[in-house]
């Protein structure tokens, strides 16, 4: 016959109390020691949380324990309504994930420090008690390389910080957003695949000189060195959150996958969807092309987590562990 919550709590009690009254021949254990101490007349009480609490245990796992400068993890909690995973100051949102437990990414930026560091993850588990647990991460160093460009005369105009700045701006804005999850599955391959090394024209983090200039900054995606007109695919289901034409990203496509994920496809020839409209992981989005700041024909791709650019090739490899 099943027994209630509180019939197994007062049992669990009893059970602990009339232990503790029985005789020790050896004297106490040394590592015991009361919850509270007992005052005149009153009995010892030993309350564990997890005899007293319905539900699994708090399970958390993490898809990478060592992830590199640029990459991401994937971070799931079991048994839990809400919940966010915190990095170095960075909060990211775990969303509902369909079997009773959270889900969501965690981008580790360029710039954090390689090393050993803590995530935290804060949950409410599905009877509504808080819960956190604190994991900890080697964050790996990546070696980025440099690519010298000489950019065709008027093109480096578009390099004036202002017009810069108020581009970024606006996305920046975009990929602070947060929304349901409409991700699922694996990645795929933004233009006809496999991959291959052959393929990349531009790699994410690189440093780049203008003309000449000092070298900075990191590049914020991977291009792709294919002809004007090939396909261009979303890598994800999710909902078309720009599409329209950029002054330095040319045409471009943003889809937003949810908790924060949104990946974006720019300098395209043409586009073939409309914001607003909801896509599915390999649904044709545009063409390739050299619109914007572009020298020849690619296509920039470019993975955000959290506002935190990450290398999307690396979704596509498997070696994040999703």
């Amino acid at each position: 016959m099943a027994r209630s919550r509180a019939a197994r709590v007062a049992l669990a009690t009893f059970v602990l109390t009339a232990a503790l009254m029985l005789p020790n021949p050896g004297g106490p254990p040394a590592a015991a020691r009361p919850v509270a101490a007992a005052t005149s007349g009153e009995l010892f009480r030993l309350y564990l949380g997890a005899i007293a609490r319905d539900g699994a245990h708090l399970d958390v796992s993490l898809s990478n324990l060592t992830p590199y400068q640029g990459g991401a993890l994937l971070v799931a909690a079991n048994d839990s309504v809400a919940g966010t995973a915190t990095l170095l100051g960075r909060q990211y949102p775990l969303l509902p994930d369909g079997t009773g437990g959270l889900a969501g990414f965690v981008g580790i930026g360029v710039e954090d420090p390689p090393g050993t560091t803590t995530l935290t993850v804060s949950v409410t588990r599905t009877d509504g008690a808080p819960e956190t647990m604190l994991r900890t991460l080697t964050i790996l160093k990546t070696d980025w390389t440099v690519d010298y460009i000489d950019l065709p005369p008027g093109v480096g105009d578009l390099l004036d910080p202002a017009i810069v700045q108020a581009e970024q701006d606006r996305l920046n804005a975009i990929y602070s957003g947060v929304s349901a999850r409409k991700w699922a599955g694996a990645w795929r391959d933004p233009v006809p695949g496999p991959v291959t090394a052959a393929m990349i024209s531009g790699y994410f983090g690189e440093q780049r000189s203008f003309n000449g200039g000092p070298v900075g900054g990191h590049h914020g995606g991977t291009d792709f060195g294919v002809l004007a007109g090939t396909p261009v695919y979303a890598t994800s289901s999710g909902t078309v959150e720009l599409a329209e034409g950029l002054a330095v990203r040319g045409n471009m496509v943003i889809v937003d996958h949810g908790g924060g994920v949104f990946s974006g496809y720019a300098h395209m020839q043409s586009l073939a969807v409309t914001a607003g409209a909801p896509v599915v992981a390999g649904q044709l989005i545009g063409y390739a092309g050299t619109t914007g700041l572009s020298t020849g024909p690619h296509l920039h791709w470019e993975m955000s987590v959290g506002g935190v650019l990450v290398d999307g090739l690396r979704w596509l490899d498997g070696t994040q562990g999703f």
